[in-house]
């Protein structure tokens, strides 16, 4: 089952095949975001790797 995206949606969105299952895969990202995709995901991993630490 094949669904029409609008051309915006297709700008945010990739696929990728693992194995034999294909992911398609949606991102939004905020114009009001007050940090960058890296600082994000620097926090992330920071706040992930003081949870191991315990």
């Amino acid at each position: 089952m094949e669904k029409m995206m609008n051309t915006k949606a297709e700008r945010n969105t990739f696929t990728k095949k693992i194995g034999q299952t294909v992911y398609i895969v949606r991102y939004y990202f905020s114009e009001e975001a007050k940090e960058t995709m890296q600082e994000k995901i620097n926090r992330m991993l920071v706040t992930e790797a003081s949870r191991q630490e315990m």
